[in-house]
């Protein structure tokens, strides 16, 4: 087998079974990796708004300073297409972010519901580490995504009741390119 032959089977292998692994299903939000965590869709009624919380675990020390815990959370419909979306640059030690979003369903139809779920993102911070070790370079970057808790919640706008409250997320596949490295 020729190597042009070979490399064009290699491509085509990579489209048709890497695909799911090369695509995205909607934009990053973020520019660094890290971790991506979805809710399941959810229906929200005209009289209601959806809220969702996340909660730094990382605990309150004193005299140590915290690690930078930055978060985006996301509202998506159910064709992926973003609602609504906050960066928070810091979220301190035991405290909370949230974002709320009410639909835009049309009060007349009492049935109808939008149809969404959330997305919170939580970017690595590279921290450098280590020693210079012979095969390694000298200083490798070790990347520390913060700690937190997220839950979603459908509050009733008349009473301001929770309806529906849920932590149940899943992650979402991510990726990271590195760079080859020479062995000698």
């Amino acid at each position: 087998m020729s190597p042009s032959a070979f490399h064009a089977r290699t491509l085509a292998g990579l489209l048709i079974f890497g695909s799911p692994f090369l695509a995205h299903s909607q934009p990053a939000s973020m520019a660094n990796p890290g971790i991506a965590a979805t809710t399941a869709i959810v229906g929200v009624a005209a009289t209601q708004t959806a809220r969702l919380n996340v909660l730094n675990l990382q605990p309150v020390i004193p005299g140590i300073t915290a690690t930078l815990c930055p978060a985006t959370l996301e509202f998506y419909d159910d064709s992926g297409a973003l609602l609504k979306q906050l960066a928070v640059t810091n979220i301190s030690p035991g405290t909370a972010a949230s974002l709320l979003f009410k639909p835009p369903v049309p009060s007349a139809a009492a049935t109808a519901r939008a149809q969404i779920r959330a997305v919170v993102l939580t970017p690595s911070t590279p921290v450098l580490t280590g020693a210079p070790v012979p095969v390694l370079p000298p200083i490798m970057p070790v990347y520390l995504s913060c700690n937190v808790m997220t839950s979603l919640e459908i509050i009733d706008d008349s009473t301001g009741a929770t309806h529906t409250f849920t932590t149940d997320l899943r992650a979402m596949l991510s990726y990271g390119i590195f760079p080859m490295m020479a062995v000698p």
